[in-house]
């Protein structure tokens, strides 16, 4: 089992002192943000985006932004500078200098729409589904239907994925059923992926998130700081943190930190140009 963040923080500390960089992957919702009623509702608050963008200006650090979302909808709603954004659970990546699409996945873009509608049409007698196509992925949300009717939600869908030609991955979330391409690509083929267009050696890598299809990074990376959010009983995390509330504080003590590393650096810069200037 996991183990609370704040009890071992100083470990964490020590281990980002001597990084040479660090890579910090931050999930969306469910982690910087609520869960809302409707997805469309989930925003980043002032003060997050204002912590987030202090985090993506750190040289020795690189700010990830991982979801389901699509990735152009996740980068509408961060709008940070340069933030690597990561969609549709890890398919789809995008950062300075870089652009990644799986291309199984791609090719699965027209499947995806038909199988959309046959979800759609199934479920439209059900009040509060919504069933959104992400283009590599789908996602039914179904947070708004009365609870007496979740188990039929769940009834249907199974019904249409059973006659589906073509193979996939489903996971249920916060109220919510993911369906992914199954193309042997997840969260943590994503996180590598980004880790070799970093091409830092020596860089430690932190993981918050949420969601069931985090298990995929946190299991990728298990010399990294890996955070499950919420419950923290069946995890491949290290570390826990209870809500969103907790993920705030974390994220504010790690800018804090990370500005610490950049004093210390330039401080031993300013050391090595006086010890030169001295010999010289």
């Amino acid at each position: 089992m996991c183990q609370p963040l704040f009890d071992d923080i100083h470990d964490v500390q020590e281990r980002i002192a001597q990084a040479t960089h660090v890579l910090v992957c931050l999930d969306y919702d469910g982690t910087l943000t609520h869960f809302t009623a409707h997805p469309i509702g989930a925003h980043l608050s002032p003060h997050m985006e204002r912590v987030l963008m202090s985090l993506a200006e750190h040289g020795h650090a690189t700010l990830a932004i991982v979801s389901g979302r699509d990735r152009n909808d996740l980068q509408n709603r961060v709008g940070i500078p340069g933030v690597t954004y990561v969609g549709n659970h890890g398919l789809e990546i995008s950062g300075p200098g870089y652009l990644f699409v799986e291309p199984m996945s791609a090719s699965h873009v027209a499947a995806f729409q038909a199988l959309t509608d046959q979800l759609s049409e199934e479920l439209q007698s059900i009040n509060g589904v919504i069933v959104e196509n992400k283009g590599l992925t789908i996602s039914v949300h179904y947070r708004q239907v009365h609870q007496g009717e979740w188990a039929e939600v769940g009834r249907r869908v199974a019904v249409v994925l059973s006659g589906a030609s073509y193979g996939f991955v489903m996971t249920r979330g916060e109220k919510v059923f993911e369906i992914r391409p199954a193309v042997g690509w997840n969260k943590g083929n994503a996180l590598h992926w980004i880790e070799q267009q970093l091409a830092k050696p020596g860089m430690l890598m932190i993981y918050v998130g949420d969601d069931v299809t985090d298990e995929d990074a946190f299991r990728a990376i298990p010399d990294g700081i890996t955070v499950k959010v919420g419950d923290g009983s069946a995890t491949a995390a290290r570390y826990k943190l209870e809500g969103t509330a907790d993920v705030r504080k974390f994220v504010e003590w790690l800018d804090e930190e990370l500005e610490r590393k950049a004093l210390h650096h330039a401080e031993a810069l300013a050391e090595e140009v006086d010890m030169e200037a001295t010999i010289y």
